[in-house]
């Protein structure tokens, strides 16, 4: 009894990789990239987007976010995030007499008024 093995020789696989046509960046899918990108980072609270630009191969999205702003640069071309800068807000009502304040002074101003009116009635004078 003799046994004979064939060994099958493996044919050579070849995969044509077929590009996928790539999608042109626009204002919409940078804007979803760097939002992505400052969720990723821990930036996790409101983000609201403010503007956007194209100059040259660079997108420039400025974001706000609850206590700072956002400016992240995307590389057209490659598709990544070249550079990103987060800055604290500047105070913009920082005027002593910002609404809320003069609403709350006069409100006090006139207590006080009403308070002298019956307390100096009380005395008699």
């Amino acid at each position: 009894m003799s046994e004979t093995v064939e060994e099958n020789a493996p044919g050579v696989l070849t995969s044509a990789t077929v590009p996928t046509p790539v999608k042109e960046l626009n204002a919409e899918a940078v804007t979803g990239m760097a939002a992505g990108f400052l969720k990723r980072i821990g930036h996790k609270g409101g983000l609201k987007p403010k503007r956007v630009s194209l100059e040259g191969d660079i997108y420039t999205v400025e974001v706000e976010l609850a206590k700072f702003t956002a400016t992240v640069k995307i590389d057209k071309a490659a598709r990544q995030i070249k550079e990103y800068d987060v800055q604290p807000k500047g105070e913009e009502n920082s005027s002593p007499l910002a609404p809320k304040t003069l609403v709350s002074m006069v409100i006090v101003a006139v207590m006080v008024n009403i308070g002298l009116f019956f307390a100096f009635k009380i005395i008699g004078i």
